[in-house]
């Protein structure tokens, strides 16, 4: 199906019920791991990268000062997205709907770019041969089509 769709009053949401229920439960993972423990979990390293690589205590102390901030934005984009997939929030997207959504698309994909050991194009190439990980290789695959036809919608004149 059709992700989103333009129409007069601007971008609607376009999605299948059971595409609507896949990215429902990965938002719901997804708001799991920001609401957890951001130590425990190797997603939120690429989530939230050092700031300074080569100087550990100026990344840890950046980190400390903007970690939970950019979590609870990151937490604000996923409950938007959740909001349209269940059907709480109907109609056109708002500037800040078309954010929040690109920014969960990605947060989503970094996700399970981690949990693939997707770091670069050639891990990527190894990610797609792992005969294991067909099933989430699809769902990877198929967010970065999501997040494609919601750059391409929004572009559209």
């Amino acid at each position: 199906m059709i992700p989103f769709v333009r129409r007069a009053d601007g971008i609607h949401l376009g999605m299948a019920s059971g595409e609507r229920a896949v990215l429902t439960s990965l938002v719901e993972q997804l708001r799991g791991i920001l609401d957890g423990d951001l130590d425990a979990d190797p997603v939120t390293l690429r989530m939230f990268p050092d700031a300074y690589p080569a100087d550990r205590q100026a990344s840890s102390e950046f980190r400390r000062y903007t970690r939970d901030d950019l979590a609870a934005g990151k937490s604000r984009n996923a409950e938007a997205v959740q909001a349209w997939l269940t059907g709480s929030r109907e109609g056109a997207f708002t500037a800040e709907d078309e954010q929040a959504w690109l920014r969960c698309l990605t947060d989503l994909r970094l996700t399970i770019a981690e949990r693939l050991g997707i770091v670069d194009a050639e891990s990527e190439d190894a990610a797609r041969a792992a005969a294991g990980a067909v099933g989430l290789r699809d769902v990877y695959d198929w967010l970065g089509y999501v997040q494609e036809h919601l750059v391409t919608t929004l572009t559209e004149h």
